[in-house]
């Protein structure tokens, strides 16, 4: 998987569909595009801050068009809304200009937990100007 491009609410990214991504029909696996999908949303999650992105609630997937082996699938990953409790993303997915995929994603997260670590952080950050300040 590579990451593309991030900013804060979206990531992009693409990956090659090998034989081991493969149904036996030959197309890209659905249960495959389904983990892009909760992968894709997560790393969307994580572009607010978050350490660890909470737990899976929802996820759904509509299977638009076929992909196969060989295939370079991109991944374009969107928090949709970031609420208290809960997070909303929606990860679309195409081989070139095909779309083949989209779906949603909808996790728990913590969000209290990274408004410690910020306020850590910025304490943290803080303290060690004031020391450097006192050294010099």
């Amino acid at each position: 998987l590579n990451v593309l491009s991030a900013e804060t609410g979206r990531v992009c990214g693409e990956i090659e569909v090998t034989k081991d991504y493969l149904n036996a029909g030959g197309g890209t696996h659905g249960g495959w595009l389904s983990s892009l999908v909760d992968a894709g949303g997560s790393l969307a999650v994580a572009t607010h801050g978050f350490e660890t992105t909470g737990v899976s609630t929802d996820l759904s997937i509509s299977f638009l068009a076929p992909s196969g082996e060989g295939s370079t699938i991109s991944f374009d990953a969107r928090v949709l809304k970031l609420g208290r409790t809960l997070a909303y993303t929606e990860v679309d997915i195409r081989s070139g200009e095909v779309l083949v995929a989209t779906g949603r994603h909808t996790k728990y997260i913590a969000r209290e937990q990274a408004r410690a670590a910020s306020k850590d952080a910025a304490a943290s950050a803080a303290a060690s100007a004031a020391a450097s300040k006192d050294t010099q």
